[in-house]
């Protein structure tokens, strides 16, 4: 990893973050998410987590949108997207993926969830095992027990949120999601950049919503055991949620899953280290494909020759 961080003021201040021409999808209950589909390639969906919006990932995948078509969007009550009446629940974050994809043409995509996020991609493989081509869960949030230390931080969140706001909300998960070397490099400068932007960007109503949508679901490590696709586990060696032996207990709940570490970088590596983020999520994508292609290869291979001819079609010699 380089000396140079994603959390420097002046990196932090050139975050490209504007939305452009707007692209929205209206939901069957009228929700409309906004999205941006770039590059081209194997469909890449990026899920959000609940501090994040659609544009920020342009700054984090420009290296991965030269070799896929990675798609972004807005959840429900957060960025450009529809802030509806009422709670949300967890299921309609997954049902919003699912319109979206349907919409878009979309049939098989591989998933990108970070933090809180991974449980919408979780349970979107689960529920569409045909749909998914492999998850990358990037500093999953959901514990192979079970869910009580992640709800007990969610409330401790909501409380800080209820407490001062959006920025009493920042400052107690701040020093949480970044790791040492990013803090201290980038220091108070940082810092108060990053607080500009996520107080610019997030409502007190939106913040609410999404972290109380995310207790109407549970970590329930039976669902790992439904995800049929290959998973990559993805974490920094200074996340605060995730150690090492979790992650591997995690890593043999599921078919078919691996673990990788990386280096100085916290909860958040996409920001701290983001050429090995990148360089991390090209690596399993291609892997997968390369792969998928020769499962492929195998099943032609088998196939009787002339098998694919229509009936009554007269076979070629």
């Amino acid at each position: 990893m380089n000396g140079r961080t994603a959390l420097e003021r002046d990196t932090i201040e050139a975050f490209d973050l504007a939305y452009g021409d707007h692209q929205l999808h209206r939901t069957a209950d009228g929700v409309e998410l906004y999205y941006e589909l770039r590059g081209a390639g194997p469909a890449l969906t990026i899920v959000n987590n609940m501090y994040l919006i659609g544009p920020l990932w342009r700054n984090f995948t420009r290296a991965l949108v030269a070799e896929n078509r990675i798609l972004t969007y807005d959840l429900r009550n957060q960025g450009a997207s529809s802030v509806v009446d009422g709670e949300p629940s967890f299921a309609d974050h997954v049902s919003d993926l699912a319109s979206l994809l349907d919409s878009l043409g979309i049939e098989q995509t591989y998933l990108l969830g970070t933090s809180i996020s991974c449980l919408i991609c979780r349970d979107f493989a689960a529920a569409y095992p045909d749909r998914g081509k492999g998850l990358v869960l990037c500093g999953p949030t959901f514990n192979p027990l079970g869910s009580k230390r992640r709800k007990y931080l969610t409330k401790s969140w909501l409380a800080s949120l209820e407490a001062g706001g959006p920025a009493a909300l920042f400052n107690h998960f701040f020093p949480l999601v970044f790791g040492d070397h990013a803090i201290e490099h980038g220091g108070t400068p940082a810092y108060l950049a990053m607080r500009e932007r996520f107080l610019a960007l997030n409502s007190e109503e939106q913040l609410r919503k999404n972290l109380s949508a995310s207790l109407t679901t549970e970590d329930d490590p039976a669902k790992l055991r439904e995800i049929a696709c290959p998973v990559l586990l993805l974490s920094g060696d200074g996340d605060f949620l995730n150690s090492v032996s979790s992650l591997e207990a995690t890593r043999r709940l599921c078919r078919q899953a691996e673990v990788q570490i990386i280096p100085f970088s916290g909860h958040v590596p996409y920001f701290e280290a983001t050429a090995a983020f990148e360089e991390a999520v090209q690596a399993f994508v291609s892997r997968c494909e390369a792969e998928g292609e020769e499962r492929e290869s195998r099943i032609t291979a088998r196939r009787p020759v002339g098998s694919d001819a229509r009936p009554g079609e007269a076979r070629a010699c």
